[in-house]
């Protein structure tokens, strides 16, 4: 059964030691990078005033095994429509675990997750990815994303699905 834990003392190490398959490398950052991004925008780090923009980090999990990790963030001006806005930031399954439909399955759990609006209410949340990724087009296309735009600085396709 799959689920979604917190990063914690107790998983951090096995998330970062997740990996994609080698031609994949090229669409997702290391584990440690995104775990060290959601660091930096933590409650911990970040005073009143700049609780603008939240990283929400999870391992996925398939029984008691780690399989991926994902990342959502929720800004209060989303770069995408200045409104507040949740995105799946960061996605990846790791490389033995991938073609067995669990990437559909957890953006269907991020979505429920996301509709309990834990650090804000939004009307969208976004999600992007390379136009040559075609896995990525394909996972959140068949889960309701509907492309609206591309990224100017690195051509990345935006989508959006309607909460």
């Amino acid at each position: 059964m799959l689920q979604l834990k917190k990063i914690d003392h107790s998983n951090w190490l096995a998330c970062i030691e997740l990996e994609v398959k080698e031609e994949q490398r090229q669409f997702v950052n290391p584990n440690i990078f995104s775990l060290a991004e959601a660091y930096v925008h933590s409650d911990a780090n970040t005073s009143e005033a700049e609780e603008y923009y939240r990283c929400i980090p999870f391992a996925i999990y398939n029984d008691d095994k780690m399989i991926g990790f994902i990342m959502l963030t929720y800004e209060k001006e989303c770069d995408f429509d200045n409104k507040p806005a949740y995105e799946i930031y960061r996605l990846m399954i790791a490389r033995d675990d991938q073609g067995k439909g669990f990437g559909k399955e957890v953006i269907r759990m991020v979505l429920d997750y996301i509709k309990t609006f834990p650090y804000g209410e939004a009307e969208y949340v976004y999600a992007s990815w390379h136009p040559v990724n075609k896995v990525s087009a394909r996972l959140c296309l068949a889960n309701g994303f509907a492309v609206v735009g591309e990224d100017e600085e690195d051509g990345a396709v935006i989508s959006r699905f309607s909460i």
